[in-house]
C-alpha cells in the first residue's frame, strides 16, 4: 500500500466506513459496531477524586465516622467501577481496530483474541499519564502553593494585591489548558500509532514507543497535518452529529408527544386509578423516547468514531507495511494474531521495514 497523505486518507476512510456500516443496510450492525466505537473512544485513563471539604464542621464524632466510612465506601466502589470500565473500553479499542481492519463484524470472537495484550495496553496508558503528571508537577505545584499563600495572607477577606492574584489564577488556568493540549496530542499519537503494533505483532511497550517516535521523526510535517485535520474533522463531525440528533429527536417527539397528550385528554377527569395509569403511561413514553434517542446517538457517534479509526489506519497503512497489506487484501483475507508471547521481539523499525511474512509482501 502506498503512503497516503493526511488529506488523501480522508476519502478511502470514508468509503471504507460507509461500506462497513451502511452498505449492508442492517441497522443492527450499525448499532453493534457503533456501541463498540463509542465505548472504545472512552478508553482513555479517567479518574476522579472527591474532597469532603467542610462537611464535618460541627458534626458529632459518630456522625463524622459514619460519614467518612460512607465516603470511603463510595470512593472504593467508584474506583472499582472505573477500573472495570477502563479495562472494557481499552479492550474494545482492539476490537474496533480489528473490525475496521478486516470488515469483520463478529464482535465476540474478536473480543476473545485480545485478552493478554489488553493488560499491556492498559499499562502503557497508565505509564503515559503517570509520566504526564510527573512532567506537570514541577510547574503545577509551585503555582498551587503560590495561590494558597496569596489566599492565606489575606486579612479580613481582603487581599493585599488582588490584581496579582487574578493574574496568577488566569495564568494558572492557561497553563493547565496548555498542558492538557500537549498531553492530549501525545495521547492521540500513542493511541493511533501504537495500538496497531500491539494488535498485529503483540509488540512490547518499548518497541511500540520506539515506533511511534520513529514515525514522528520521519514525517513531522505529515504528522502535524494529520493532527490538524483530525481535530477539524472531529469538530465538524460533532456539529453535524448533534444537528442530526436534534432533528431526529424533534421528529420522534411528535408521535410520543401526541400519545402523551392523548393520555392526558382521555384520563385527566378520571378516577385516581385513571390518574395513576396516565402518569405511568407518560413515564413509559418518556423512557421509550429516551432509549430511542440514546440508540440513535450510539449509531450516529459510533459511525463518526469508526470513521476516525479508518482514517488512522489508511494514514498509517502506507507507513506500516504489515498493516497496509491487510488493508489492501481486505475484506477477502483474514488474519489471526500471533500466539502470545511472540518468540522474538518485533523490529522497532517495523513502520519502515517490509513485513516478515512473505505472503504479505
Amino acid at each position: 500500500m502506498r503512503p497516503l497523505s493526511a488529506v488523501d486518507s480522508v476519502s478511502p476512510a470514508w468509503q471504507h466506513t460507509h461500506r462497513l456500516l451502511l452498505a449492508r443496510r442492517d441497522w443492527r450492525i450499525l448499532l453493534k459496531i457503533g456501541a463498540v466505537a463509542v465505548f472504545a473512544e472512552a478508553g482513555g485513563f479517567n479518574s476522579s477524586f472527591g474532597n469532603g471539604g467542610n462537611l464535618g464542621a460541627g458534626k458529632a464524632p459518630a456522625v463524622m465516622a459514619a460519614l467518612l466510612a460512607f465516603i470511603v465506601l463510595i470512593s472504593i466502589v467508584a474506583l472499582l467501577v472505573g477500573l472495570v470500565f477502563f479495562y472494557i473500553s481499552s479492550r474494545l479499542q482492539f476490537v474496533l481496530f480489528d473490525v475496521v481492519l478486516r470488515s469483520d463484524t463478529t464482535v465476540a470472537p474478536i473480543w476473545s483474541r485480545y485478552g493478554t495484550v489488553t493488560w499491556r495496553w492498559m499499562l502503557l496508558k497508565f505509564l503515559f499519564f503517570v509520566a504526564a503528571l510527573l512532567c506537570l508537577a514541577p510547574v503545577l505545584v509551585p503555582m498551587v502553593l503560590h495561590i494558597i499563600r496569596a489566599t492565606a495572607n489575606s486579612t479580613d477577606g481582603q487581599m493585599a494585591n488582588p490584581a496579582s492574584f487574578i493574574v496568577s489564577i488566569f495564568g494558572f488556568v492557561l497553563l493547565i489548558l496548555l498542558f492538557a493540549l500537549i498531553i492530549g496530542v501525545c495521547y492521540v499519537l500513542v493511541r493511533d500509532f501504537g495500538l496497531p503494533s500491539m494488535a498485529l505483532e503483540n509488540a512490547p511497550i518499548s518497541v511500540t514507543i520506539q515506533r511511534v517516535l520513529r514515525l514522528i521523526q520521519a514525517e513531522p510535517g505529515q504528522i502535524t497535518l494529520y493532527l490538524v485535520i483530525l481535530l477539524a474533522l472531529r469538530i465538524a463531525f460533532a456539529v453535524v452529529c448533534y444537528i442530526i440528533l436534534f432533528f431526529a429527536a424533534l421528529v420522534a417527539a411528535i408521535p410520543f408527544g401526541g400519545a402523551g397528550l392523548a393520555l392526558w385528554l382521555s384520563l385527566r377527569h378520571s378516577s385516581t386509578a385513571g390518574h395513576i395509569g396516565m402518569i405511568a403511561g407518560c413515564i413509559l413514553l418518556g423512557v421509550v423516547f429516551a432509549i430511542l434517542v440514546i440508540l440513535a446517538a450510539i449509531m450516529v457517534f459510533g459511525y463518526m468514531f469508526t470513521f476516525f479509526q479508518a482514517y488512522t489506519l489508511y494514514f498509517l497503512g502506507g507507513r506500516y507495511p504489515m498493516l497496509g497489506a491487510y488493508l489492501d487484501a481486505q475484506p477477502q483475507t483474514q488474519w489471526t494474531p500471533p500466539p502470545h508471547p511472540v518468540p522474538s521481539p518485533p523490529d522497532p523499525g517495523g513502520f519502515a521495514s517490509p513485513p516478515t511474512d512473505p505472503a504479505l509482501s
